[in-house]
């Protein structure tokens, strides 16, 4: 399976970033079609939103997991996940009520497996139930558009153009807005919320949202959530063996300043530092503004630049990092994440997203991730809220820890903040905290290099999915992009923009090499016992 290696080639694939997209692609083609892979990662650390790091007194967090679906079942994700990691990531299953929608006056709790609940549904709002039905049929029928945008990722174009041709019927629903089908199908504003609830798992409000994005995740965690066992680490690291065990390398601090082009073939990048590097495949993790709009040479002809630049940013956030002198579980929190909003409207909350710098937080998520992570070796939170990166630019420009008196005033006002709506929910939350400290997407573009801070890529708007030229298959031969904007959003979205590029690059025979590897590998996940059938959690 070893490709044949020209002695001018530094490795067989370049790959840019070391997030979820990038590391899956570069071990996808090391295990399956033996190709030695180059990662190259701006940062000091691997892993993109995958990697974590740690305080004194043993406390340690995820910057980007905080929970992950599709583990507890055979599937093209899990397997990806499976083989890309080498089979050592274990997966934990969280409580079968894994998210508790807390709105005003009442809360509905969201239990794994798809009966339960739309049983949940129905027994708390009784008349609602051919919009409940409804639900269901329209979430799986626009789900299973994201195989349309999966083939026009990895095709060749006069294939990809066929099939979606074909399918172009599911994608008027997939590419109508969350908001609209709400609002057609839905009469209950409670039920509209709770349906709409969890957007922030993909970054967009309803009115904006497409049904399509609001689809995938919905059926991403219709069977639970997981998270992994001994935190997201173990992905970075699981992938980093898998690529070396091919005779590849991840490198950190090694940040790519130019993606070199010659004859219209991509054939090798250009470090920050001045080293050059040679490959015959480039991919590129870094996101499509940054691949086009930057790495890529300016004389390098792409139609689609324009367009690019008029896309708006997606969701920032802030994230309040908190460590506990005991459990959580002392307040009766079980593993399960809260999310919080002062209404029932979330368009309106997320309008009202710049009230969190001067002390109101429409809408935050709260996770306990030494909960979920059985070798948790101290107990943590973490507290987030969504927000436009632009509230922010009054210290763009500013270096990292060194921004000022009146960015770490407004830092701790929002730390404040959150806490006390944290506090409301789960009373004797504030009196457990020993350590915090709270990010800002300044701290992700620091630390990322994603423009305004952003977490999900290109918005998950109707008109992004109908962009043609966000594919893996890029219009310079040699060229391939991974993660968010190659195909969908959130981790499975990149594990399987990951498979998608390996595909691209090595051939269909991909997907039966990836199949028949994943099944040397035990079952990733803990006990998988049937959700009993307890009552529908709403108050």
């Amino acid at each position: 399976m070893t490709a044949t290696r020209n002695p001018n080639h530094d490795a067989d694939v370049i790959v840019i970033g070391s997030g979820m997209g990038g590391l899956a692609t570069g071990a996808l083609l090391a295990r399956l079609h033996g190709r030695k892979v180059l990662v190259l990662e701006r940062h000091y650390r691997a892993g993109g939103f995958t990697h974590t790091f740690t305080r004194r007194g043993g406390f340690e967090w995820d910057v980007g997991v905080h929970y992950v679906g599709e583990m507890g079942q055979p599937g093209m994700m899990r397997s990806a996940m499976q083989v890309a990691t080498g089979g050592e990531v274990h997966w934990a299953r969280m409580p079968e009520t894994y998210d508790r929608l807390v709105f005003p006056g009442f809360e509905f709790g969201i239990r794994a497996g798809k009966e339960n609940f739309r049983a949940d549904l129905h027994a708390a709002f009784p008349a609602e139930g051919r919009a409940i039905e409804r639900f269901f049929a329209d979430v799986d029928r626009a789900a299973s558009w994201v195989n349309v945008l999966a083939m026009r990722s990895s095709a060749p174009a006069p294939i990809a153009a066929m099939v979606g041709a074909v399918m172009a019927g599911r994608g008027a629903l997939a590419r109508r807005t969350t908001r609209s089908w709400l609002d057609e199908h839905v009469r209950d504003e409670r039920l509209k919320a709770v349906l709409g609830a969890r957007w922030g798992d993909y970054g967009l409000p309803p009115s904006r949202s497409a049904f399509l994005a609001h689809s995938v995740i919905t059926s991403h965690y219709l069977e639970g959530g997981y998270y992994p066992s001994g935190t997201s680490a173990r992905i970075a690291e699981g992938a980093t063996r898998v690529i070396e065990a091919a005779g590849g390398t991840v490198r950190i601090r090694a940040e790519v300043e130019r993606i070199l082009v010659e004859d219209g073939r991509a054939v090798g990048v250009r470090l920050a530092n001045g080293e050059t590097l040679r490959a015959p495949v480039v991919v590129s993790d870094a996101g499509a503004r940054a691949t086009f709009l930057k790495l890529v040479p300016d004389d390098v002809p792409l139609p689609f630049r324009d367009e690019l630049r008029t896309i708006p940013r997606s969701m920032s956030h802030v994230s309040l990092y908190l460590g506990l002198s005991r459990s959580a579980a002392s307040l009766g929190v079980k593993g399960e994440n809260y999310w919080l909003h002062d209404e029932l409207d979330h368009d309106r909350m997320w309008d009202r997203g710049g009230e969190l710098l001067s002390g109101r937080a429409p809408q935050t998520y709260v996770s306990f991730p030494s909960l979920k992570d059985p070798e948790a070796k101290a107990h943590t939170a973490e507290i987030i809220a969504g927000v436009d990166g632009s509230h922010f630019e009054p210290w763009a420009g500013t270096r990292w820890m060194k921004r000022g008196e009146e960015y770490e005033a407004v830092k701790e006002r929002i730390a404040d903040t959150l806490l006390a709506e944290a506090e409301r929910r789960l009373p004797g939350l504030s009196g457990l905290v020993v350590h915090r400290e709270l990010s800002t997407p300044l701290s992700t573009a620091h630390f990322t290099g994603h423009p305004g801070g952003e977490i999900y890529g290109l918005p998950a708007t109707p008109e992004r999915f109908a962009k043609p030229w966000l594919r893996a298959r890029t219009p310079v031969k040699g060229l391939y992009l991974a993660g968010a904007d190659a195909l969908m959003l959130g981790i499975g979205g990149t594990v399987m923009s990951g498979v998608m590029a390996a595909a691209a690059i090595a051939g269909p025979s991909t997907f039966g090499r990836l199949t028949a590897a994943a099944r040397r590998h035990p079952d990733p996940t803990a006990t998988a016992a049937t959700p009993s059938a307890t009552s529908p959690s709403i108050a």
